[in-house]
């Protein structure tokens, strides 16, 4: 196995090595998964947002195409926008696009992605918590991997009702003769 280099902060985890490259590894998976979380938002908003839209007119070749370039150009605007995952949550709930208990979960994936990346390195400079193996296999094994399991659990939802709202846009596209790329 070739030689790794890891940096890290010296006191977290002082005791076991194992356990600090475990927390960050774990750390890592969880940043990740809240990416990928936030970019599955942003497709399930622009399907969805179509989809509702076509369905309000009579299905034509012109309707549909408007549709899909200004959904397309809304997805491109939530980067150069810099929509964060807070943002999107909050145009998921507006749009009531999710129900209140999934999007209560995002925003606790929200919050804990925000501590994990804003404030749980500063919280120990001054409290240290994070300098006992033990506290820190504790925390790793009872807050980090269940947000990790939660965030993976209601990406695959998202994903499941992306591919619902693709599956009809590609049947408007079809039905109105404009070429949809299956690959």
């Amino acid at each position: 196995m070739k030689n790794i280099s890891i940096r890290y902060d010296s006191d977290i985890s002082k005791d076991n090595s194992e356990i600090r490259i475990a927390f960050y590894a774990n750390i890592g998976f969880f940043i990740e998964v809240a990416q990928m979380f936030e970019f599955n938002l942003r497709k399930l908003l622009c399907y969805e947002l179509s989809v509702k839209e076509i369905e309000e007119k009579e299905l034509t070749t012109e309707h549909v195409s408007r549709i899909c370039s200004k959904y397309d150009q809304y997805y491109d605007d939530t980067y150069s926008k810099r929509w964060t995952l807070g943002k999107l949550k909050d145009e998921v709930k507006r749009l009531s696009s999710l129900p209140d208990d999934i999007c209560d979960i995002i925003q606790e994936i929200n919050d804990y992605r925000v501590m994990i990346v804003h404030k749980i390195f500063q919280n120990n400079v001054i409290s240290g918590n994070l300098t006992s193996a033990k506290t820190v296999q504790d925390y790793t094994n009872t807050r980090l991997i269940p947000m990790i399991n939660k965030a993976v659990e209601i990406n695959r939802l998202i994903i499941k009702i992306i591919d619902l709202y693709r599956e009809d846009l590609h049947s408007y596209k079809k039905q109105v003769g404009i070429y949809v790329d299956e690959s």
